[in-house]
């Protein structure tokens, strides 16, 4: 099977991001043995075989501008082929913010490399307890020149494009389809640790914490063309949003309403569920409406039975009703957003019980296979 339709029509609206060339130099040398004749050297200076030859306060604002390039492409990117997949309505935004922190990392290093004999002596004169300490350190010291070249911020930006082979391509093909899952396990992680704050038991939120599941939101509309359910669950936290203060400290039924959120965040399962219920209670027929009709060598599954899954507090369950002829209180609307060209996962047909309770189950997307050497790509570096 090749790359199909749909997944090259994401592949047209994502560039591939990669932070690999950015080194930092760590001050480092093996410990030898004859500096722990008699005495263990403090934590300060060695730990884990190595000890530093520069006092480590002086790396940290290159460790800081790393962590910041980062954070800029993990904000609206999601992790792809070694790099991060950013949409190309984003990318100029993320280009402009990474060559921002180019240059304050290369104008700390012009202040670095000056300093650098100066700030090496400093350390060796430390009020060390030994004086081999000391003439260790002096005869460790790092050459500039390699201090120089370890010192470097670079990144690369491009597209990815299917190969002619039928093999390569249909690996590539297979990361593709990947994506969503991924976006969802990252929005996963993000939720997962606002939770471990002890959120559920606080009795109240910031808008600090707010602004972290508005960040998180943002990511999903930004790759909301990965497959409708990327779009629909982006949609249910932005309504959830939309009703909550934008100042000020949120309790009561809000706070509630907040944490009931998180939690149905917090696992790719709890997901995967929330998405489930969203499509019953918006009155689907199947779980994932197809978007592009592409011929898929994909048999159709066998009927299941019907499953009934209990509610949990962290979900907003939909209730069927006791006869056919009881009402069913239907939630309010959720207004989608228009999305620029969208393109969603193409998925084989449900099979659905004729029981008085129809919850349609989402297909299995056809079997990825594992990655193989990367397809043919074209960008630019920086």
């Amino acid at each position: 099977m090749t790359i199909q339709t749909n997944e090259i029509r994401i592949l047209d609206q994502i560039l591939l991001v990669d932070l690999s060339a950015i080194h930092l130099w760590t001050a480092r040398k093996k410990l030898k043995a004859e500096m722990l004749e008699g005495k263990i050297p403090p934590a300060d200076l060695a730990s884990l075989g190595s000890m530093r030859v520069i006092d480590p306060e002086r790396l940290k604002p290159f460790e800081k501008i790393k962590r910041q390039a980062i954070k800029a492409v993990e904000e609206c990117g999601v992790k792809f082929l070694g790099g991060y997949a950013v949409s190309q309505d984003k990318i100029q935004e993320v280009v402009d913010h990474l060559e921002a922190l180019k240059t304050q990392f290369y104008d700390l290093k012009s202040n670095f490399l000056p300093n650098y004999d100066r700030w090496v002596g400093d350390w060796v004169n430390q009020a060390w307890e030994k004086e081999e300490w000391r003439e260790a350190i002096r005869t460790s010291a790092t050459p500039k020149a390699e201090v120089d070249a370890g010192l470097q911020f670079g990144y690369a930006a491009c597209r990815v494009a299917p190969d002619g082979d039928k093999h390569l391509s249909s690996t590539l093909g297979g990361q593709v389809r990947g994506l969503a899952d991924q976006l969802f396990a990252e929005t996963a992680d993000t939720a997962e640790r606002l939770l471990e704050t002890g959120l559920a038991t606080r009795g109240h939120v910031t808008q600090n914490t707010l602004n972290t599941v508005r960040k998180m939101n943002a990511k999903l509309k930004g790759l909301m063309f990965l497959s409708s359910e990327v779009k629909g669950l982006s949609d249910h936290i932005e309504a959830t949003l939309a009703a909550l203060p934008t100042s000020g400290v949120v309790n009561g039924v809000q706070y509630g309403a907040v944490v009931t959120l998180i939690s149905s965040l917090s696992t790719e399962e709890s997901i995967k569920r929330l998405i489930k219920h969203l499509n019953i209670a918006n009155g689907s027929d199947e779980a994932v409406a197809p978007a592009v009709e592409v011929q898929l060598p994909v048999e159709p599954p066998a009927p299941q039975e019907p499953v009934v899954e209990a509610v949990e507090a962290v979900e907003q369950a939909v209730e069927a009703p006791a006869s056919p002829d009881a009402p069913v209180s239907e939630p309010e609307p959720v207004v989608a957003e228009t999305v620029h060209a969208p393109a969603e996962v193409i998925e084989s047909p449900v099979a659905v019980s004729p029981e008085p309770v129809p919850e349609p189950e989402v297909a299995k997307p056809a079997e990825e296979t594992e990655p193989e050497p990367l397809p043919q790509a074209a960008g630019f570096w920086f």
